[in-house]
């Protein structure tokens, strides 16, 4: 919204001219000034707020969130191309191309991915990837060692594969070896799981006895009537029900994850997958539309 203008202040002959004109019975400046309508346009009124707006604009500035994002678009076209598969109408049309978008956007994440070694090597110096400080020293260890650590590994290995799979010709890697590479970079990948799902029930736990002491706080405010100190207490314990069931809902996507993991974590994953397309690409499914969930939760208040 632009700065409201200030009327500039008239110099004294101005001022002097204007008595004269009044004593004569004339239009002072001032009055002329006034009577003269003005040329500005007047200012235009700010928009309305938008929350969906405001949401999906702080969704799509972030690099994580774009991803899941992503995720949503390739999960949704495998599981519309699945459904479709058998129909007579879609079968040679719509199925095939929402397929082949699916896997295309697969790759689109490949190279989104490319930044997170770095961000892995700063949660492994920072230890940021505990989210925070634990009373429980067991979290940042394993946020540390087993989540940053296997990360520094795992994405480096899928940059190979993803050479071997789109430069062939350039990388000297025949798609078999691409495929073990991917291989071996998805051990790394689920021992990341197994760290988060480890970290986020032990957090679960603290914040759960933090609840409780919150509780039973509050049951003692009451009692001395302590009504400001009731509002904080309840301010607090809005906060930590929050926390917990985000954290709820990163044990959810874990347990999501771990199959395909597992899954891809094989050497014959490609032509002997221990999960079929449907269970395999199903969980993928629910796990996208969860993190999706769980990113709303944590954005709003």
């Amino acid at each position: 919204m632009p700065p409201l203008r200030q009327r500039k202040p008239g110099n004294t002959a101005d001022e002097d001219d204007s008595s004269e004109h009044q004593e004569d019975g004339g239009v002072s400046n001032g009055q002329q000034a006034q009577n003269k309508p003005s040329s500005n346009p007047p200012p235009t009124p700010a928009p309305a707020p938008s929350p969906l707006l405001d949401t999906v604009c702080t969704f799509g500035a972030q690099t994580f969130t774009t991803d899941q994002g992503l995720k949503i678009i390739q999960w949704s076209s495998w599981a519309i191309a699945y459904l479709t598969a058998s129909s007579r109408h879609h079968k040679e049309t719509l199925s095939p191309a929402l397929q082949k978008l699916s896997g295309e956007v697969s790759f689109t994440r490949y190279v989104l991915r490319f930044y997170g070694f770095f961000q892995s090597l700063e949660g492994y110096r920072s230890g940021s990837w505990a989210g925070g400080s634990w009373d429980n020293p067991k979290i940042a260890k394993i946020a540390k060692y087993l989540m940053a650590g296997s990360m520094l590994f795992y994405y480096p290995l899928e940059h190979v594969a993803y050479a071997g799979w789109q430069l062939p010709t350039l990388s000297k890697f025949s798609r078999d070896n691409a495929n073990k590479m991917s291989a071996l970079s998805c051990v790394f990948w689920t021992t990341f799981i197994i760290g988060d799902f480890w970290a986020s029930c032990l957090k679960w736990n603290e914040l759960k006895k933090k609840l409780n002491d919150l509780g039973r706080l509050l049951a003692i405010k009451k009692r001395d009537d302590d009504k400001a100190g009731m509002m904080e207490v309840e301010q607090e314990q809005h906060a930590v029900a929050k926390r917990i069931r985000l954290v709820k809902l990163q044990v959810i996507r874990c347990l999501l994850f771990i199959l395909p993991s597992v899954n891809w974590s094989l050497p014959n994953w490609a032509t002997n997958p221990l999960l079929g397309e449907l269970p395999l690409n199903g969980l993928m499914l629910a796990e996208a539309y969860t993190s999706v969930y769980q990113t709303l939760v944590g954005m709003r208040g």
